[in-house]
């Protein structure tokens, strides 16, 4: 009985959600409408209806008299500037109230999530609007292009396999790596813009870890010396950035093998939990940690033309150099490039080694070795940024708590790897 029952109810609360935020969306600006907490499920109910007849000519009929009803209700005749306006958030909502009405007959759960989005976006519209106009610079919406454009046209006209005679260059998996990082830096980027720096040391850290952490280490090391915070919270801030560096790690072994290998996904996650621990410890341990002072970060827009052809450059010489000394050197030379590459990427080496072992190149435990090798150059080169720019205090703790995350993954490569 209560599944008969089930697609009408189902449009029924969808109407009442988007009906209630028009309602209040029209009351707060004072002004008065057909379409609210009354009409709205009204018109989701019909939906419902129509599906549950199941009649074509009956759903063009009702789809006509909702449309006329909505444009009725909203459009206005201004006599003074002797202009029309439509209300369109209104009506288009209400249209949308039909549309998943009739849905709910046949695919109810996909309705409610669409009208859980509808109400979302309806709710923050104001601040999106705010936003859109105020939020975002022209260079970064030129940068959202140009990830769209990655994203959307250009990866799926590449060839989904390996294009030179090594079997080392697969330009699908290149792609999508820098499709889905410079999502990640590029959202994490206008957060930071928006919110990271007003809302403290430690959260500025770890967004700006994830869009460069390498420049987020400069600025909180050249901060360090004139903010009154004290060093803890400036030490947490350093080590949530290299959490968002490996998480970022975690990310591209996801990608690139073919089966996820728990062992390096483990090898990157413990130390980032680890530091996690770290960060949260030094932020009770410290006197104010809600006092922090503001961080203004000098972080570039990730994504440009110059940066994606970089990056695709990068990822292609460090796979064929790698490739090449484990070729002619063996696993000594996996070891050397790869720590020195940590200097450069750590990203550059994780992509390397793991596709090396993901087509059979290396083994697991060289992988593994060879990842941690460049996470530990990686770190050497940003304790030398903090030693040359930020407090000698800073780089002592900083040298500590840094540790302590090396220590947790080579204490993990010795169980697993070395004991075998």
């Amino acid at each position: 009985m209560f599944q008969q029952f089930s697609p009408f109810l189902t449009a029924l609360v969808i109407g009442l959600l988007i009906g209630v935020e028009r309602e209040r969306s029209q009351s707060k600006k004072g002004l008065r409408s057909v379409l609210g907490a009354r009409t709205l499920p009204l018109i989701g109910l019909l939906g419902a209806l129509t599906a549950a007849i199941n009649q074509t000519i009956l759903l063009v009929i009702i789809s006509v008299f909702v449309c006329l009803i909505v444009l009725l209700n909203d459009v206005r005749w201004d006599a003074a500037d002797r202009t029309l306006s439509v209300a369109g958030t209104s009506a288009m909502a209400a249209i949308i109230t039909f549309v998943l009405g009739y849905m709910a007959h046949d695919n109810g759960q996909l309705a409610v999530i669409l009208g859980v989005v509808v109400f979302g976006v309806l709710a923050i519209r104001n601040r999106l609007r705010e936003f859109v106009r105020t939020g975002i610079s022209r260079q970064e919406m030129s940068a959202a292009v140009t990830f769209l454009i990655s994203a959307f046209v250009i990866l799926p006209l590449l060839p989904n396999d390996y294009i030179d005679p090594w079997g080392l260059i697969h330009p699908t998996r290149i792609w999508l790596l820098f499709v889905l990082i410079a999502g990640v830096q590029f959202f994490s980027y206008i957060a930071l813009r928006q919110m990271g720096q007003k809302w403290g040391l430690l959260l500025t850290g770890f967004l700006g870890g994830f869009v460069s952490a390498t420049a987020t280490t400069l600025g909180l090391a050249i901060k360090s010396k004139t903010q009154s915070t004290g060093v803890m919270l400036s030490v947490g801030a350093l080590v949530l950035a290299e959490v968002s560096s490996l998480l970022i790690q975690i990310m591209v072994v996801a990608i690139i093998a073919d089966q996820i290998t728990w062992q390096l996904t483990l090898l990157l996650g413990i130390p980032a939990a680890v530091g996690i621990l770290i960060a949260l410890t030094l932020m009770l341990v410290s006197r104010n940690p809600s006092d922090a002072e503001d961080v203004p970060l000098s972080v570039d827009n990730p994504i440009s033309l110059k940066s994606t052809l970089t990056f695709a450059a990068l990822i292609s010489l460090g796979l064929i150099v790698i490739a090449l000394a484990a070729r002619i050197l063996g696993s000594v030379g996996v070891m050397i490039t790869s720590a020195l590459g940590g200097f450069a990427s750590l990203r550059v080496v994780t992509f390397s080694v793991t596709e090396l072992f993901n087509v059979g190149e290396i083994l697991m435990p060289v992988a593994a070795l060879a990842i941690l090798l460049a996470m530990t150059t990686n770190i050497i080169m940003k304790l030398i940024i903090i030693a040359r720019v930020g407090s000698m205090r800073l780089f002592y703790a900083s040298t500590l708590a840094f540790g302590m995350i090396l220590l947790s993954g080579y204490g993990y490569y010795y169980l697993i790897f070395a004991q075998h």
